[in-house]
């Protein structure tokens, strides 16, 4: 039987290296060619930039979902793991965290909230994950990556949170487009105003080669906005989305 599977990862990156929405895209690839997972996505969650809060760039984490065998958490726990000590980097501070969609505890969003919001400190954060069923690692001086690890995984689960940084497609197209190309072409499934209106398929929008739909009910939904009286992507490229 197969499951949907949440994989969070966050800190693993300096300033010299690939960073985590790059690698988390890597990983994804390694374990959908491993046999263990397919059809992955991978979304960015937004964490609270603050000085106490140690970061590269942005405090941003990533989380991919995908479905895998019911069972296989050792193993994706496993794979994922040696992915992320093979590609650490010196003073990086990587975290993992791995958990069936459908066994995220209740807790675990709410924590995720308070991490885009307030500074979380570490102890106090292992206390309140220490019940919860979940496989988790982090290595390095701070240890601070299994925050954002768990805290990437908490926020998927919402379905109401991140940017899509994968996702079947977004990355293949671009240029102008209809909207029934976009919707048939990817895995993007609405492309809506800034409030929320959905446009229809004969519309054209300049993608600006930039598709990064966000996580909005459960769907990617890439929202447009008019400029210079032409449909162009509501949000401006990102340097961090791997």
């Amino acid at each position: 039987m197969r499951t949907t599977w949440l994989i969070g990862i966050d800190d693993t990156d300096n300033h010299e290296s690939i960073g985590t929405g790059r690698l988390s895209r890597m990983l994804a690839s390694c374990l959908v060619e491993e046999g263990q997972l397919a059809d992955p996505s991978v979304t960015r969650h937004q964490l609270l930039v603050h000085p106490d809060v140690p970061y590269t760039s942005h405090n941003s984490d990533a989380c991919i979902e995908a479905t895998g065998v019911e069972g296989a958490g050792d193993k994706l726990f496993e794979l994922s793991q040696a992915f992320l000590i093979e590609h650490e980097h010196v003073g990086a501070n990587p975290g993992l965290c791995v958990v069936r969609a459908d066994r995220v505890p209740a807790a675990l969003p709410a924590l995720g909230r308070r991490a885009q919001h307030e500074v979380l400190d570490l102890a106090d954060f292992d206390a309140e994950i220490a019940s919860c069923d979940l496989r988790i690692w982090s290595r390095g001086e701070t240890g601070q990556g299994r925050i954002g690890a768990v805290c990437g995984v908490a926020l998927r689960s919402t379905g109401e949170d991140g940017r899509f940084i994968d996702l079947p497609g977004i990355r293949a197209v671009g240029g102008r487009m209809k909207v029934e190309a976009l919707l048939a072409g990817t895995g993007v499934e609405r492309v809506v105003t800034p409030e929320g209106l959905d446009l229809g398929p004969e519309v054209e929008i300049e993608t600006r080669d930039w598709i990064r739909p966000a996580l909005r009910g459960g769907k990617a939904v890439f929202t447009v906005r008019q400029e210079a009286g032409e449909w162009v992507p509501d949000q401006r490229r990102a340097k961090d989305d791997g």
